[in-house]
Formats: C-alpha cells, sequence, structure tokens
C-alpha cells in the first residue's frame, strides 16, 4: 500500500504534462503563477488552483462510490502561503470549507484534513494557495485518507497489441518506469502485453510479459488476457487498454485505488477518452448503448471549470465502458468477450456482466480519431454488433431496423457503394447459425471477401494535380435548400456537376457540399491518402432497393434471430470457447 505517515494516498496531484498536448487548465489555474521544471512558482499576490479536470477531487467517487470517512491534503513546496480548501458545485457555487496559513518546505505536509460529516454538497473538492507575504513555490501533493481499503487489489494491465509499435512501446517504457518499478506499487500492478502481431522482442519490452498470440482481434487479444491473468495469477482486477491508447500513468494508479475504496464488489473503473488532436475535449466520459452508441459529455471541453464539475455530477446514465480504459473485478465475469473480433464486444461484456460502473475525471486516454479509421471494413464490423447486440438485448426489431437503417443510408448517400455491400454482408453473417462466429472469430475468411467488395474504397496516393476539385464549405443552408436535396435525393435526381468534391475522411459526408457532384475525393488527413467516389444512379437505386428486402428480413427473422443469440450466449461467451479458442484446449464445440 502507498503508507506516508498512516496515510493512503489516493489521487496525487498531476503537474501540466505537455507530452499529450493538453492546456495546462486541465491541471492547474493560476493568477501571476507560472510552471516550469516540474513546479509552478506563485508571485506575490497571485494564486495557484486546482479546480481541474486532473487535480480536483470528486465527491461523487470518494464520498458516495467508495465512502471514504476521512481525507486530507498534502503538499510540498516553499514560502508563506495561505490554503483554502473549496468546494464548487454544478451550478458554480462555491464553499468556503477549510482555510490554513502555513510555511511549505521540503517534504510534504498535512494542509487539511476533512471528514465525509463536513462535506454537505456534492461536488468537485480543490485547494488553492495564495501568496500574500511573498512568492510561493508549490511542487507537489496528494490527496490522503487514514480508511483502510475494503479490499486487497491486485491489478493486472492487459495490453492488446497489433503492428502499433510506435504507440505500445512507448506506453510499456512509461508504465514501467512510473509504476512496475516504484516500489509502492510492487507485486499490486502487473502488466501483460498480448502481442497479435507477434512482433514485440523480450529486449523491447524489458519486466513486462509478452504473450504471443494469434490475430484474434481485440476480442481475442483481451480475453487472452484475462485467461492469463485468471489462470495463471492471483490478480484480483484486469484493466483493458488499448495499444495506441496513451494516458497519465497517475490514471492507472488512480483506478487501483477506487477499485480498493469502492464500496460494490462489481465496480469497474471507466476511463474517458479525448481526441489526440483536441486534448482538451472528450471524445466520451463512458457510454449508453440502446440500439446505437451514446457518447456521454461528447464535445465537452474539460479546460473549462464549469463543464469539469458538470461532468462529474450530472446523473447521466452510462452502461458500457470501452476498451480503451476498462479495469474490472475478475471475480464479478460470468462471460467473456462475444467473438465480434473488433468493435461492439466492449459493449456486450459491460452490459451482460452487470457491472457498476464509475467514471470520474482525471481518468483518461488519448487516442486517433475514429473518423478517421472509417473503412469498409469497419462498418462492416460495426454493422454486424450492433445487430446482434439488438438482437440479444432488444424486446422487438424496430431498434435493430433503426440502427441497421442508420449505417446502411449513411454509407448510401454517402456513395460509398462497397461499404454498402460490406454492411449488408454483416447482416448476411449475423443471421447465420451461431457455428458462423466460432468458424470466424478471426476474419480469415471474411476479410477477403470485404476486400473484394471494396476495391475502389482502398486508400491511395491522390495526384491533386488530375483533379478538377471543388471545396465547399459547410456553410448554414436554408429550408428551402434542405427541401430541394430531400426531393431530389441530394441531387441525384438533377442534372450533375462535372466535377469532384472534396471531402475529409469521416462517418459519413456532409451531403449539402457533394450536392448534384459527380465524384467525391475523400480524404485521410491522417495517412496523406484517399479514394474517388463515382456517383452512380444504377448503383445507388438498386442498393435503395436491397434495403427494403434487407429490411423485411430484420422484421420476419427478429424473434428466431433473438432466441438463437440467447440460447447461445453462455457458451460463446464462455471461458471454455476461449480456452478451446486461444489455448488450443480440446472441448466440445458449439
Amino acid at each position: 500500500m502507498v503508507l506516508r505517515n498512516q496515510f493512503f494516498c489516493i489521487q496525487h496531484i498531476l503537474m501540466p504534462n505537455f507530452a499529450f498536448g493538453a492546456s495546462e487548465e486541465k491541471y492547474q489555474r493560476g493568477a501571476l503563477a507560472l510552471y516550469a521544471d516540474g513546479k509552478t512558482v506563485i508571485a506575490q499576490g497571485g494564486k495557484l488552483s486546482f479546480d481541474t479536470y486532473y487535480n480536483a477531487l470528486s465527491t461523487v467517487v470518494w464520498c458516495e462510490q467508495c465512502d471514504i470517512q476521512n481525507l486530507a491534503f498534502q503538499a510540498k513546496g516553499h514560502g508563506h502561503t495561505t490554503a483554502r480548501l473549496l468546494l464548487v458545485t454544478d451550478v458554480g457555487t462555491i464553499f468556503e470549507l477549510a482555510r490554513n496559513t502555513l510555511v511549505l518546505n521540503d517534504s510534504e505536509q498535512i494542509v487539511f484534513e476533512v471528514s465525509h460529516d463536513d462535506i454537505s454538497h456534492r461536488g468537485l473538492i480543490y485547494v488553492e494557495f495564495i501568496a500574500a507575504e511573498g512568492p510561493v513555490t508549490f511542487s507537489g501533493g496528494g490527496w490522503y485518507t487514514i480508511d483502510i481499503p475494503r479490499r486487497d487489489v491486485k491489478l493486472g494491465i492487459s495490453i492488446t497489441h497489433f503492428n502499433r509499435k510506435q504507440y505500445v512501446l512507448p506506453s510499456i517504457a512509461r508504465v514501467k518506469k512510473e509504476i512496475l518499478d516504484d516500489p509502492e506499487y510492487k507485486d499490486k500492478i502487473l502488466f501483460t502485453v498480448v502481442d497479435n502481431s507477434q512482433n514485440i522482442t523480450s529486449a523491447e519490452a524489458p519486466g513486462v510479459d509478452v504473450i504471443s498470440n494469434a490475430n484474434t482481434g481485440g476480442s481475442g487479444g483481451f480475453m487472452r488476457g484475462l485467461l492469463h491473468y485468471q489462470n495463471d495469477t492471483d490478480a484480483t482486477h484486469v484493466l483493458f487498454m488499448d495499444d495506441d491508447a496513451s494516458c497519465e500513468t497517475e490514471s492507472i494508479k488512480r483506478a487501483y485505488w477506487i477499485l480498493s475504496y469502492a464500496v460494490n464488489d462489481n465496480s469497474a473503473v471507466v476511463g474517458s477518452l479525448f481526441l489526440d488532436d483536441r486534448p482538451d475535449v472528450l471524445i466520451e466520459k463512458g457510454a449508453k448503448f440502446d440500439y446505437m452508441c451514446r457518447p456521454a459529455f461528447h464535445g465537452w471541453n474539460m479546460k473549462e471549470v464549469g463543464q469539469v464539475v458538470r461532468a462529474e455530477t450530472a446523473n447521466k446514465s452510462i452502461n458500457y465502458g470501452a476498451w480503451w480504459f476498462f479495469a474490472f473485478p475478475i471475480a464479478e465475469v460470468k462471460h467473456y468477450a462475444f467473438p465480434f473480433f473488433v468493435r461492439g464486444d466492449d459493449i456486450l461484456f459491460s452490459m451482460i456482466n452487470k457491472f457498476n460502473l464509475i467514471t470520474e475525471i482525471g481518468i483518461a486516454c488519448y487516442g486517433e480519431s475514429f473518423a478517421t479509421k472509417v473503412s469498409a471494413m469497419n462498418w462492416y464490423l460495426d454493422t454486424r454488433n450492433h445487430l446482434v447486440n439488438t438482437f440479444y438485448f432488444q424486446k422487438n426489431s424496430k431498434f435493430t431496423l433503426k440502427a441497421y437503417r442508420h449505417f446502411y443510408l449513411n454509407s448510401l448517400f454517402s456513395h460509398q457503394y462497397g461499404s454498402v455491400d460490406a454492411i449488408r454482408l454483416a447482416l448476411k453473417h449475423a443471421l447465420e447459425p451461431i457455428e458462423f462466429w466460432e468458424s470466424n472469430y478471426d476474419l480469415a475468411l471474411v476479410r477477403p471477401e470485404i476486400n473484394q467488395l471494396a476495391m475502389k474504397e482502398k486508400q491511395h496516393a491522390i495526384n491533386f494535380e488530375g483533379l478538377k476539385l471543388s471545396y465547399a464549405s459547410k456553410k448554414r443552408h436554408s429550408t428551402i435548400d434542405r427541401f430541394k436535396r430531400k426531393l431530389t435525393l441530394n441531387g441525384l435526381l438533377l442534372p450533375m456537376k462535372q466535377k469532384t468534391v472534396f471531402q475529409p475522411l469521416s462517418y459519413n459526408a456532409y451531403y449539402p457540399d457533394i450536392f448534384r457532384y459527380k465524384s467525391i475525393l475523400y480524404f485521410n488527413p491522417v495517412s496523406s491518402k484517399g479514394y474517388v467516389a463515382e456517383i452512380s444512379r444504377t448503383a445507388f437505386f438498386k442498393r435503395l432497393g436491397y434495403l427494403i428486402f434487407d429490411s423485411y428480413q430484420i422484421w420476419r427473422q427478429f424473434s428466431k434471430q433473438k432466441q438463437k443469440y440467447q440460447n447461445n450466449i453462455d457458451v460463446i461467451t464462455s471461458k471454455l470457447f476461449w480456452e478451446r479458442i486461444l489455448l488450443q484446449k480440446d472441448n466440445t464445440k458449439i
């Protein structure tokens, strides 16, 4: 345990880290305060405040979910300072809980102690330092408790890797240096990389367990990690993390302590996600699945204190946590993942195991934009997991139809006909007998078929000089314009402009921009590659007809498919299923 003067440190103060591109305001706010070389100097008359995403303490998590009775804040630095202990609510009201005048020094000292009974409002607790009599230096601190943890946690980190050494190797080095080599976490946190590409050497990952694994996708890779911790170690909890997701290692430590103190034994910690190119803006802080994925607090700016406190205190219902950062108790796992390969396995895993999901500010990853990963293969994977999940969880075909039509029409009106065909293939496979999933857990037979369907959507280097490009802007359009687009199927029934319009690769085209154009250049700014989609009335209307047939199939077969998945879910998400696949154990097939 992390023990200092009989206190357990549940949350260190994080000093600004510009490696992720995040604003200083996600860590600290100041007036006449300057951060440099791991410390912040406050000039006389200035102040330093920690009402921030990374450094405020959540009453929702620590008082409600963990029922901590005693809290203390410790700090170190230099100078004579006045410190204030404050609580901000979701409506912006600030309460002063305590005030103290002290001299900071090189050793951490207690600045404040507060009991559960002293905290009468929901919100964020934070400390503010004021330099009234001269300059003050703050060089570190944290939140502590004398409460004994409810359980002894041994957390096993599992990263699934496939050909992303440029991301995973720095993560390995960072976690090893800042956690595994820290005596405070010796034998408390373990680290395993499941290497689906089988190309990480032991020299590249010193001190970390590397398990060579066939390419079974995220589903198989994460289940291989879970099998390892369940069968070969005494780990109590597992943390799944993506190989391309970077995070503050403090996020891992905080998850560890939440799991140690959480009131409910089935508590799981869900990490938030920020875009690596917009590192202050949330992609999601947990999510809900009904028939589509609904990210919580999408687009909220976490350098703004008002949005931070509202994101933490709002009663936003979530029912799954994505596997870029998901820590859970092994003992509460009743079902392993469905063999989706990737996409949607985390949804079903969270929902069917009925975890108590905890999302806390300050626990987050930074990752690539999903929009730039759009492809026919990903539409296939997204569609089939939404079909299976709605077949299993929903009571009638209404929501399955809505999900299918959403994916289908987005691709159709973007004139990505190969993606439409891949979506239709997903439906065909979702309707197959249950044995399909065991035979195709690795996509080895499916991948060539999708590649053939989507040959025209394969990204390649673009010769811009040979194209007559138009660059439309996302301007506002009138009600008449919108009516005209709907009436003409976005210009498909009108004479076409014999030009190519530029579109950044995303989930779908921006329909006003492509109105009446004959072709569309989809360009991926990350890879600097793209492809040209040629608009075809014949291809469009043929596939529009297919949608009517597919919708009838879903409606007609819904009850049969629901029964199929509900009758077989216990087998296909069993530990024995994955042991047979991953460990080559000879068990009876489904």
